[in-house]
Protein backbone atom coordinates (compact mmCIF):
# COMPACT_ATOMS: atom_id res chain seq x y z
CA UNK A 1 0.00 0.00 0.00
CA UNK A 2 1.28 3.58 -0.61
CA UNK A 3 2.24 5.64 1.89
CA UNK A 4 -0.54 8.43 3.10
CA UNK A 5 0.24 11.85 4.57
CA UNK A 6 -0.38 12.59 8.37
CA UNK A 7 -3.53 14.97 7.42
CA UNK A 8 -4.92 12.41 5.59
CA UNK A 9 -4.19 9.62 8.17
CA UNK A 10 -5.53 11.40 11.10
CA UNK A 11 -8.21 13.42 9.51
CA UNK A 12 -11.18 13.28 12.04
CA UNK A 13 -13.74 10.60 11.12
CA UNK A 14 -16.01 11.63 14.05
CA UNK A 15 -17.65 14.84 15.65
CA UNK A 16 -15.28 14.46 18.67
CA UNK A 17 -11.91 14.19 16.66
CA UNK A 18 -12.46 17.45 15.32
CA UNK A 19 -10.12 20.53 16.73
CA UNK A 20 -11.04 23.77 18.16
CA UNK A 21 -14.23 24.01 16.23
CA UNK A 22 -16.69 23.46 19.24
CA UNK A 23 -19.47 25.90 18.13
CA UNK A 24 -20.16 24.19 15.00
CA UNK A 25 -19.89 20.67 16.19
CA UNK A 26 -22.30 21.07 18.81
CA UNK A 27 -24.46 23.03 16.55
CA UNK A 28 -24.58 20.34 13.86
CA UNK A 29 -24.62 17.48 16.28
CA UNK A 30 -28.09 18.82 17.78
CA UNK A 31 -29.70 19.62 14.56
CA UNK A 32 -29.09 15.77 13.33
CA UNK A 33 -30.34 14.41 16.65
CA UNK A 34 -33.42 16.93 16.51
CA UNK A 35 -33.57 15.88 12.81
CA UNK A 36 -33.34 19.82 12.01
CA UNK A 37 -30.62 19.47 9.10
CA UNK A 38 -31.18 22.58 6.78
CA UNK A 39 -30.85 21.90 3.29
CA UNK A 40 -27.73 24.49 2.69
CA UNK A 41 -24.76 25.15 4.57
CA UNK A 42 -22.10 27.31 3.92
CA UNK A 43 -18.67 26.42 6.06
CA UNK A 44 -16.22 29.70 6.09
CA UNK A 45 -13.12 30.09 7.58
CA UNK A 46 -8.64 30.04 6.97
CA UNK A 47 -6.96 27.25 5.33
CA UNK A 48 -6.24 23.92 7.41
CA UNK A 49 -9.29 24.39 9.77
CA UNK A 50 -12.09 21.48 9.18
CA UNK A 51 -14.19 23.01 6.77
CA UNK A 52 -14.34 19.95 4.47
CA UNK A 53 -13.98 17.82 6.99
CA UNK A 54 -16.54 19.15 8.78
CA UNK A 55 -18.46 18.50 5.86
CA UNK A 56 -17.89 15.23 4.74
CA UNK A 57 -18.57 14.00 8.55
CA UNK A 58 -22.07 15.80 7.69
CA UNK A 59 -22.52 14.22 4.95
CA UNK A 60 -21.04 10.43 6.67
CA UNK A 61 -23.88 11.28 9.37
CA UNK A 62 -26.35 12.17 7.37
CA UNK A 63 -26.66 8.81 5.51
CA UNK A 64 -25.19 6.77 7.96
CA UNK A 65 -27.04 3.15 7.97
CA UNK A 66 -26.66 2.30 11.53
CA UNK A 67 -26.56 5.63 13.34
CA UNK A 68 -27.93 5.58 16.82
CA UNK A 69 -29.37 8.14 18.96
CA UNK A 70 -25.88 9.49 18.81
CA UNK A 71 -24.85 11.86 15.97
CA UNK A 72 -21.39 10.03 15.37
CA UNK A 73 -21.40 7.80 12.19
CA UNK A 74 -21.23 4.64 12.88
CA UNK A 75 -18.09 4.00 10.35
CA UNK A 76 -18.69 0.40 10.20
CA UNK A 77 -21.68 0.61 7.66
CA UNK A 78 -21.00 0.29 3.12
CA UNK A 79 -22.23 3.91 3.32
CA UNK A 80 -19.50 5.38 5.47
CA UNK A 81 -16.98 3.32 4.31
CA UNK A 82 -17.65 4.00 0.74
CA UNK A 83 -17.82 7.97 1.66
CA UNK A 84 -14.48 7.45 3.32
CA UNK A 85 -13.11 5.87 0.60
CA UNK A 86 -14.47 8.86 -1.93
CA UNK A 87 -16.53 6.84 -4.37
CA UNK A 88 -20.04 7.26 -3.29
CA UNK A 89 -22.22 7.66 -5.40
CA UNK A 90 -24.83 9.86 -3.01
CA UNK A 91 -21.50 12.23 -1.81
CA UNK A 92 -20.76 14.19 -5.00
CA UNK A 93 -17.82 15.99 -4.18
CA UNK A 94 -17.36 19.39 -6.57
CA UNK A 95 -14.15 21.42 -6.99
CA UNK A 96 -15.62 25.15 -7.80
CA UNK A 97 -12.38 26.31 -9.46
CA UNK A 98 -12.34 23.57 -11.59
CA UNK A 99 -16.21 23.47 -12.07
CA UNK A 100 -17.23 26.81 -12.73
CA UNK A 101 -18.77 27.67 -15.67
CA UNK A 102 -22.66 27.72 -15.99
CA UNK A 103 -22.83 24.52 -18.30
CA UNK A 104 -21.58 22.31 -15.23
CA UNK A 105 -23.94 23.59 -12.75
CA UNK A 106 -26.69 23.32 -15.24
CA UNK A 107 -25.64 19.57 -15.41
CA UNK A 108 -26.07 19.73 -11.42
CA UNK A 109 -28.94 20.87 -11.45
CA UNK A 110 -30.82 18.70 -13.52
CA UNK A 111 -28.71 15.71 -11.45
CA UNK A 112 -29.91 16.66 -8.45
CA UNK A 113 -33.60 15.61 -9.09
CA UNK A 114 -32.99 11.67 -9.32
CA UNK A 115 -33.26 9.67 -5.98
CA UNK A 116 -29.89 8.99 -3.84
CA UNK A 117 -28.69 5.12 -4.96
CA UNK A 118 -28.34 4.18 -1.60
CA UNK A 119 -28.75 6.76 1.29
CA UNK A 120 -31.58 8.94 2.35
CA UNK A 121 -30.06 12.01 1.17
CA UNK A 122 -28.01 13.41 -2.29
CA UNK A 123 -25.67 15.62 -1.01
CA UNK A 124 -23.43 18.00 -2.77
CA UNK A 125 -20.05 18.96 -1.21
CA UNK A 126 -18.91 22.35 -3.33
CA UNK A 127 -15.58 22.97 -2.18
CA UNK A 128 -14.05 26.98 -2.91
CA UNK A 129 -17.11 27.63 -4.04
CA UNK A 130 -16.25 31.42 -4.27
CA UNK A 131 -14.58 29.96 -7.34
CA UNK A 132 -17.75 30.06 -9.18
CA UNK A 133 -18.62 32.43 -12.26
CA UNK A 134 -21.71 34.82 -11.87
CA UNK A 135 -23.29 33.09 -14.29
CA UNK A 136 -22.73 29.75 -12.03
CA UNK A 137 -24.00 31.12 -9.24
CA UNK A 138 -27.04 32.48 -10.72
CA UNK A 139 -27.78 28.61 -12.39
CA UNK A 140 -27.67 27.68 -8.32
CA UNK A 141 -30.04 29.90 -6.78
CA UNK A 142 -33.05 28.45 -7.46
CA UNK A 143 -32.06 24.99 -7.12
CA UNK A 144 -30.10 26.00 -4.11
CA UNK A 145 -33.04 27.50 -2.04
CA UNK A 146 -35.66 25.36 -3.25
CA UNK A 147 -33.60 21.51 -3.91
CA UNK A 148 -35.62 18.37 -3.64
CA UNK A 149 -36.32 16.55 0.00
CA UNK A 150 -33.79 14.33 -0.84
CA UNK A 151 -30.75 17.02 -1.60
CA UNK A 152 -28.23 19.05 0.72
CA UNK A 153 -25.45 21.10 -0.41
CA UNK A 154 -22.47 21.91 1.69
CA UNK A 155 -20.23 24.62 0.24
CA UNK A 156 -16.87 25.29 1.46
CA UNK A 157 -15.24 28.57 0.95
CA UNK A 158 -11.87 30.57 2.56
CA UNK A 159 -12.73 33.95 0.73
CA UNK A 160 -16.56 34.26 1.18
CA UNK A 161 -16.56 37.97 0.52
CA UNK A 162 -16.38 36.31 -3.43
CA UNK A 163 -19.68 34.77 -2.43
CA UNK A 164 -22.85 36.81 -3.71
CA UNK A 165 -25.63 37.99 -1.03
CA UNK A 166 -27.88 36.11 -2.68
CA UNK A 167 -25.77 33.13 -1.56
CA UNK A 168 -25.24 33.42 1.77
CA UNK A 169 -29.00 34.12 2.22
CA UNK A 170 -30.23 30.88 1.37
CA UNK A 171 -27.53 28.92 3.92
CA UNK A 172 -27.00 28.35 6.92
CA UNK A 173 -23.29 29.72 7.85
CA UNK A 174 -20.61 28.43 10.06
CA UNK A 175 -17.15 30.72 10.48
CA UNK A 176 -14.21 28.20 11.48
CA UNK A 177 -12.06 30.04 13.70
CA UNK A 178 -7.89 29.78 13.33
CA UNK A 179 -7.07 27.11 16.27
CA UNK A 180 -5.25 27.72 19.00
CA UNK A 181 -1.65 26.83 20.01
CA UNK A 182 -2.17 24.70 22.37
CA UNK A 183 -4.77 22.92 20.69
CA UNK A 184 -2.66 22.13 17.78
CA UNK A 185 0.39 21.29 20.35
CA UNK A 186 -2.19 18.83 21.48
CA UNK A 187 -3.41 16.98 18.21
CA UNK A 188 0.72 16.99 17.36
CA UNK A 189 1.65 15.36 20.58
CA UNK A 190 -1.23 12.45 20.35
CA UNK A 191 -0.11 11.85 16.81
CA UNK A 192 3.45 11.49 17.89
CA UNK A 193 2.65 9.33 20.30
CA UNK A 194 0.40 6.97 18.08
CA UNK A 195 3.37 6.90 15.80
CA UNK A 196 5.81 6.27 18.04
CA UNK A 197 8.13 9.04 17.53
CA UNK A 198 10.01 11.23 20.10
CA UNK A 199 9.52 14.65 19.45
CA UNK A 200 10.25 17.82 22.10
CA UNK A 201 7.73 19.90 23.61
CA UNK A 202 9.36 22.77 22.21
CA UNK A 203 9.66 20.79 18.76
CA UNK A 204 6.19 20.71 19.01
CA UNK A 205 5.83 24.45 19.40
CA UNK A 206 7.68 25.55 16.52
CA UNK A 207 5.80 23.54 14.23
CA UNK A 208 2.62 25.31 15.64
CA UNK A 209 3.95 28.53 15.43
CA UNK A 210 4.83 27.68 11.94
CA UNK A 211 1.25 26.50 11.57
CA UNK A 212 -0.17 30.12 11.95
CA UNK A 213 -3.96 28.47 13.38
CA UNK A 214 -3.96 25.39 10.54
CA UNK A 215 -4.19 21.91 11.74
CA UNK A 216 -3.67 20.41 8.38
CA UNK A 217 -0.29 22.98 7.87
CA UNK A 218 1.22 21.78 11.27
CA UNK A 219 0.60 18.09 10.33
CA UNK A 220 2.36 18.55 7.22
CA UNK A 221 5.31 20.35 8.35
CA UNK A 222 5.46 17.33 11.15
CA UNK A 223 5.71 14.78 8.39
CA UNK A 224 8.03 16.89 6.45
CA UNK A 225 10.24 17.28 9.16
CA UNK A 226 10.01 13.67 10.23
CA UNK A 227 10.57 12.78 6.36
CA UNK A 228 13.79 15.09 6.69
CA UNK A 229 15.24 13.78 10.50
CA UNK A 230 14.16 10.75 11.58
CA UNK A 231 11.85 9.66 14.42
CA UNK A 232 13.89 12.00 16.86
CA UNK A 233 12.85 15.66 16.57
CA UNK A 234 14.36 18.74 18.64
CA UNK A 235 13.43 22.67 18.50
CA UNK A 236 16.82 22.94 16.49
CA UNK A 237 15.69 21.06 13.69
CA UNK A 238 12.13 22.47 13.06
CA UNK A 239 13.62 26.02 13.12
CA UNK A 240 16.45 24.98 10.85
CA UNK A 241 14.02 23.46 8.44
CA UNK A 242 11.50 25.79 8.13
CA UNK A 243 13.66 29.02 8.65
CA UNK A 244 11.90 30.11 12.23
CA UNK A 245 12.96 31.60 14.84
CA UNK A 246 12.89 30.57 18.57
CA UNK A 247 10.91 31.97 21.15
CA UNK A 248 13.99 32.31 23.16
CA UNK A 249 15.55 34.46 20.40
CA UNK A 250 12.21 36.95 19.73
CA UNK A 251 12.36 37.64 23.92
CA UNK A 252 15.85 38.63 23.57
CA UNK A 253 15.28 40.70 20.87
CA UNK A 254 12.08 42.26 23.15
CA UNK A 255 14.07 42.66 25.51
CA UNK A 256 17.12 44.67 23.81
CA UNK A 257 13.97 47.05 22.17
CA UNK A 258 12.55 47.96 25.24
CA UNK A 259 15.82 48.95 27.16
CA UNK A 260 16.84 50.34 23.73
CA UNK A 261 20.20 48.20 22.84
CA UNK A 262 19.94 49.10 19.63
CA UNK A 263 23.18 46.98 19.31
CA UNK A 264 22.07 44.14 20.51
CA UNK A 265 19.28 44.20 18.52
CA UNK A 266 21.17 44.91 15.18
CA UNK A 267 23.87 41.83 16.06
CA UNK A 268 20.86 39.46 16.50
CA UNK A 269 19.06 40.36 13.23
CA UNK A 270 22.56 39.70 11.49
CA UNK A 271 22.61 36.25 13.64
CA UNK A 272 19.53 35.19 12.32
CA UNK A 273 20.21 36.19 8.40
CA UNK A 274 23.08 34.57 8.25
CA UNK A 275 22.03 31.90 9.23
CA UNK A 276 18.91 31.57 6.96
CA UNK A 277 15.87 32.04 8.64
CA UNK A 278 12.94 34.19 7.49
CA UNK A 279 13.30 38.03 8.43
CA UNK A 280 9.60 38.61 7.41
CA UNK A 281 8.30 36.33 9.52
CA UNK A 282 10.51 37.66 12.17
CA UNK A 283 8.54 40.98 12.34
CA UNK A 284 5.32 39.28 12.45
CA UNK A 285 6.45 36.93 15.12
CA UNK A 286 8.15 39.96 17.09
CA UNK A 287 4.78 42.40 16.19
CA UNK A 288 2.33 39.86 17.60
CA UNK A 289 4.94 39.23 21.44
CA UNK A 290 4.56 43.62 21.56
CA UNK A 291 0.83 42.97 21.05
CA UNK A 292 1.23 40.93 23.68
CA UNK A 293 3.20 42.85 26.07
CA UNK A 294 0.93 45.98 25.18
CA UNK A 295 -2.46 43.47 25.68
CA UNK A 296 -0.95 42.82 28.89
CA UNK A 297 -0.01 46.27 30.24
CA UNK A 298 -3.52 47.71 30.07
CA UNK A 299 -5.76 44.14 30.58
CA UNK A 300 -3.63 41.65 32.64
CA UNK A 301 -6.66 39.43 32.59
CA UNK A 302 -6.81 38.36 28.72
CA UNK A 303 -3.35 36.71 29.51
CA UNK A 304 -5.16 33.48 29.05
CA UNK A 305 -5.68 34.09 25.61
CA UNK A 306 -1.91 34.23 24.30
CA UNK A 307 -1.44 30.51 24.20
CA UNK A 308 2.26 30.60 26.07
CA UNK A 309 3.70 28.43 28.35
CA UNK A 310 4.10 29.85 32.38
CA UNK A 311 7.74 30.59 31.83
CA UNK A 312 7.07 32.82 29.08
CA UNK A 313 4.15 34.31 30.61
CA UNK A 314 6.84 35.54 33.13
CA UNK A 315 9.28 36.51 30.63
CA UNK A 316 6.00 38.64 29.07
CA UNK A 317 5.35 40.00 31.96
CA UNK A 318 8.87 40.91 33.13
CA UNK A 319 8.99 42.91 29.71
CA UNK A 320 5.76 44.98 30.47
CA UNK A 321 7.31 46.67 33.33
CA UNK A 322 10.17 47.93 31.33
CA UNK A 323 8.05 50.43 29.14
CA UNK A 324 4.66 52.66 29.34
CA UNK A 325 1.40 51.94 27.52
CA UNK A 326 2.50 55.20 25.19
CA UNK A 327 5.80 53.80 24.62
CA UNK A 328 4.62 50.16 23.67
CA UNK A 329 1.36 51.72 21.58
CA UNK A 330 4.23 53.13 19.50
CA UNK A 331 6.71 50.17 19.38
CA UNK A 332 3.50 48.11 17.57
CA UNK A 333 3.16 51.19 15.11
CA UNK A 334 6.97 51.05 13.64
CA UNK A 335 6.55 47.45 13.34
CA UNK A 336 3.65 47.07 12.14
CA UNK A 337 4.90 49.33 9.19
CA UNK A 338 7.93 47.01 8.90
CA UNK A 339 5.37 44.32 8.24
CA UNK A 340 3.65 46.21 5.68
CA UNK A 341 7.34 47.24 3.43
CA UNK A 342 9.32 44.07 4.19
CA UNK A 343 6.28 42.59 2.02
CA UNK A 344 7.88 43.96 -0.96
CA UNK A 345 11.23 44.92 0.16
CA UNK A 346 14.53 43.74 -2.04
CA UNK A 347 16.26 44.04 1.15
CA UNK A 348 14.62 42.98 3.96
CA UNK A 349 17.02 43.11 6.14
CA UNK A 350 17.45 46.85 5.71
CA UNK A 351 14.03 47.17 6.56
CA UNK A 352 14.12 45.23 9.57
CA UNK A 353 17.15 47.28 11.27
CA UNK A 354 15.68 50.64 10.59
CA UNK A 355 12.52 49.25 12.41
CA UNK A 356 14.28 47.82 15.12
CA UNK A 357 16.57 51.23 15.71
CA UNK A 358 13.34 53.38 15.86
CA UNK A 359 11.59 51.03 17.97
CA UNK A 360 14.65 51.18 20.69
CA UNK A 361 14.33 54.78 20.52
CA UNK A 362 10.46 55.00 20.74
CA UNK A 363 11.10 52.65 23.94
CA UNK A 364 13.37 54.96 25.72
CA UNK A 365 12.33 58.50 24.56
CA UNK A 366 10.94 60.42 27.35
CA UNK A 367 7.09 61.20 27.07
CA UNK A 368 5.03 63.81 27.85
CA UNK A 369 3.31 62.32 30.87
CA UNK A 370 7.00 61.99 32.28
CA UNK A 371 8.22 65.15 31.15
CA UNK A 372 5.31 66.79 33.09
CA UNK A 373 5.88 64.50 36.17
CA UNK A 374 9.22 65.44 36.24
CA UNK A 375 8.78 69.28 36.32
CA UNK A 376 5.85 68.73 39.07
CA UNK A 377 8.41 66.71 40.95
CA UNK A 378 11.13 69.18 40.81
CA UNK A 379 11.76 71.86 43.89
CA UNK A 380 10.23 74.64 43.67
CA UNK A 381 13.75 77.00 45.05
CA UNK A 382 15.09 76.13 41.82
CA UNK A 383 17.53 73.53 42.95
CA UNK A 384 18.71 70.57 41.18
CA UNK A 385 16.01 68.93 38.98
CA UNK A 386 15.49 64.96 39.96
CA UNK A 387 17.72 62.08 38.54
CA UNK A 388 14.98 61.25 36.00
CA UNK A 389 14.91 64.76 34.74
CA UNK A 390 18.38 64.73 33.90
CA UNK A 391 18.51 61.46 32.43
CA UNK A 392 16.95 62.62 29.17
CA UNK A 393 16.98 65.82 27.65
CA UNK A 394 13.65 67.20 27.04
CA UNK A 395 12.00 69.13 23.95
CA UNK A 396 12.66 72.68 23.62
CA UNK A 397 9.54 73.87 23.37
CA UNK A 398 8.15 71.82 26.46
CA UNK A 399 11.28 73.06 28.62
CA UNK A 400 9.42 75.68 30.41
CA UNK A 401 6.31 75.38 33.16
CA UNK A 402 3.31 76.67 33.01
CA UNK A 403 3.37 80.52 33.41
CA UNK A 404 2.08 81.18 37.20
CA UNK A 405 1.36 84.53 36.92
CA UNK A 406 1.78 86.16 40.30
CA UNK A 407 3.00 89.78 40.51
CA UNK A 408 1.41 93.03 40.76
CA UNK A 409 0.93 94.05 36.92
CA UNK A 410 -0.64 90.63 35.97
CA UNK A 411 -1.54 91.53 32.49
CA UNK A 412 1.93 93.37 31.76
CA UNK A 413 3.55 90.25 33.16
CA UNK A 414 1.39 87.63 31.23
CA UNK A 415 2.01 89.42 27.85
CA UNK A 416 5.40 89.68 28.51
CA UNK A 417 5.99 86.12 28.93
CA UNK A 418 3.51 85.18 25.96
CA UNK A 419 6.38 87.84 23.72
CA UNK A 420 9.18 85.74 25.08
CA UNK A 421 7.45 81.95 24.69
CA UNK A 422 5.52 83.08 20.96
CA UNK A 423 8.09 80.88 18.78
CA UNK A 424 7.52 78.38 20.92
CA UNK A 425 4.13 78.50 21.11
CA UNK A 426 4.01 78.80 17.23
CA UNK A 427 5.29 75.61 17.05
CA UNK A 428 2.90 73.80 19.30
CA UNK A 429 -0.15 75.74 17.13
CA UNK A 430 1.86 73.99 13.93
CA UNK A 431 1.22 70.71 14.61
CA UNK A 432 -2.48 70.81 14.84
CA UNK A 433 -2.60 74.44 12.43
CA UNK A 434 -0.34 73.48 10.13
CA UNK A 435 -1.96 76.32 7.26
CA UNK A 436 -2.60 78.78 10.01
CA UNK A 437 1.08 78.85 11.40
CA UNK A 438 2.63 80.73 8.74
CA UNK A 439 0.46 83.23 9.23
CA UNK A 440 0.86 83.78 12.89
CA UNK A 441 4.30 84.76 12.07
CA UNK A 442 3.53 87.93 11.66
CA UNK A 443 1.62 88.63 14.63
CA UNK A 444 2.29 88.94 18.06
CA UNK A 445 0.60 89.21 21.32
CA UNK A 446 -0.09 92.87 22.17
CA UNK A 447 -1.51 93.09 25.84
CA UNK A 448 -3.97 90.90 27.88
CA UNK A 449 -7.47 92.23 28.34
CA UNK A 450 -8.74 90.28 31.45
CA UNK A 451 -9.86 87.03 30.20
CA UNK A 452 -8.29 87.49 25.98
CA UNK A 453 -5.19 87.97 24.47
CA UNK A 454 -5.22 91.04 21.80
CA UNK A 455 -2.88 89.41 19.06
CA UNK A 456 -1.82 92.26 16.87
CA UNK A 457 -1.16 92.35 13.16
CA UNK A 458 0.66 95.69 11.51
CA UNK A 459 -1.75 96.60 9.12
CA UNK A 460 0.88 95.76 6.34
CA UNK A 461 -0.03 92.17 6.58
CA UNK A 462 -4.57 92.68 6.87
CA UNK A 463 -4.43 89.73 4.43
CA UNK A 464 -2.95 87.43 6.89
CA UNK A 465 -5.67 88.12 9.59
CA UNK A 466 -8.59 86.92 7.34
CA UNK A 467 -6.56 83.42 7.10
CA UNK A 468 -6.19 82.82 11.01
CA UNK A 469 -9.74 84.11 11.92
CA UNK A 470 -11.61 81.05 12.11
CA UNK A 471 -13.04 79.20 14.28
CA UNK A 472 -10.71 76.17 14.60
CA UNK A 473 -7.34 78.48 14.10
CA UNK A 474 -8.82 80.12 16.97
CA UNK A 475 -9.88 77.12 19.24
CA UNK A 476 -6.30 76.28 18.78
CA UNK A 477 -4.69 78.71 19.43
CA UNK A 478 -6.85 79.58 22.78
CA UNK A 479 -5.69 75.90 24.10
CA UNK A 480 -1.97 76.90 23.41
CA UNK A 481 -1.94 80.34 24.97
CA UNK A 482 -4.36 78.90 27.95
CA UNK A 483 -2.00 75.95 28.63
CA UNK A 484 0.93 78.18 28.57
CA UNK A 485 -1.18 80.99 31.33
CA UNK A 486 -1.91 78.36 33.30
CA UNK A 487 -5.63 79.35 32.86
CA UNK A 488 -8.53 79.29 30.02
CA UNK A 489 -8.13 82.32 27.96
CA UNK A 490 -9.53 83.72 24.71
CA UNK A 491 -8.11 85.52 21.67
CA UNK A 492 -8.45 88.64 19.85
CA UNK A 493 -7.44 89.83 16.78
CA UNK A 494 -6.50 93.42 15.95
CA UNK A 495 -4.42 95.33 13.50
CA UNK A 496 -2.47 98.33 14.81
CA UNK A 497 1.20 99.15 13.86
CA UNK A 498 3.63 98.07 16.15
CA UNK A 499 5.73 101.12 17.95
CA UNK A 500 9.28 100.79 15.69
CA UNK A 501 11.11 100.03 18.43
CA UNK A 502 9.00 96.84 19.29
CA UNK A 503 8.63 95.64 15.79
CA UNK A 504 12.96 96.21 14.86
CA UNK A 505 14.70 95.90 18.05
CA UNK A 506 18.03 98.64 17.30
CA UNK A 507 21.09 96.55 17.05
CA UNK A 508 24.04 96.99 19.20
CA UNK A 509 26.08 100.28 18.45
CA UNK A 510 29.10 99.17 16.17
CA UNK A 511 32.99 99.69 17.71
CA UNK A 512 34.90 102.48 16.73
CA UNK A 513 36.05 102.73 13.74
CA UNK A 514 33.25 100.06 11.98
CA UNK A 515 31.81 100.52 8.81
CA UNK A 516 28.34 102.33 9.67
CA UNK A 517 25.25 99.83 9.33
CA UNK A 518 22.89 99.70 6.50
CA UNK A 519 20.07 100.95 8.11
CA UNK A 520 16.75 99.09 7.47
CA UNK A 521 13.79 100.45 5.16
CA UNK A 522 11.21 101.78 7.26
CA UNK A 523 7.55 100.10 6.54
CA UNK A 524 6.31 103.09 4.82
CA UNK A 525 9.26 102.61 2.36
CA UNK A 526 8.52 99.10 1.72
CA UNK A 527 4.97 100.07 0.85
CA UNK A 528 6.63 102.42 -1.38
CA UNK A 529 8.22 99.46 -3.24
CA UNK A 530 4.83 98.83 -4.89
CA UNK A 531 5.07 101.53 -7.09
CA UNK A 532 8.92 100.85 -8.27
CA UNK A 533 8.60 100.65 -12.57
CA UNK A 534 10.97 96.96 -12.40
CA UNK A 535 7.77 95.54 -9.93
CA UNK A 536 5.17 97.43 -12.00
CA UNK A 537 6.85 95.41 -15.07
CA UNK A 538 6.95 92.35 -13.93
CA UNK A 539 3.63 92.51 -12.61
CA UNK A 540 2.36 93.85 -16.38
CA UNK A 541 4.52 90.68 -17.69
CA UNK A 542 3.29 88.06 -15.97
CA UNK A 543 -0.71 89.51 -15.63
CA UNK A 544 -0.04 89.05 -11.81
CA UNK A 545 -1.83 90.97 -8.66
CA UNK A 546 0.76 92.32 -6.14
CA UNK A 547 -0.10 90.67 -2.53
CA UNK A 548 2.73 91.36 -0.46
CA UNK A 549 6.35 92.98 -1.02
CA UNK A 550 9.41 92.04 1.38
CA UNK A 551 12.71 92.54 0.56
Amino acid sequence: MSYEVLARKWRPQQFEQVVGQEHVIQTLSRAIQADRVAHAYLFVGPRGTGKTTTARLLAKALNCQKRGKNADPCDQCDSCKEIVAGNSLDVIEIDGASNNNVDQVRDLRDNVRYAPARGPYKIYIIDEVHMLSAGAFNALLKTLEEPPPHAKFLLATTDVHKVPATILSRCQRFDLRRIGLKEIVGRLREIAKAEKWKVSEEALLAIARGAEGGLRDAESALDQIISFKGEKIEEEDVLGVFGLVSWTTIDRLATAVLKGDSAAALKTVAELDEGGRDLQRLVQELLGHFRNVLVWKHAPELADSFDLTEAQLDGLKAQAALADGEKLLRVVEILTEAANQARFALSRRTVVEVALLKAARAATVVSLDELIAQIQSSPADGGAPAPSAVAHPAPAHAAAPPFAGHGKHPGKDEAAHLKSRWPALLGMIAETAQLAAPYLKEAEPLRVEGDHVILGFDPEFAGHLKQVDTSRTRMVIEKAIGHELNRPIGVKFALEERPQAEAEPQPPPPPAGAAEPKAAPAPAKRRNLAEDPIVKKTSELFGGEIFDIRE
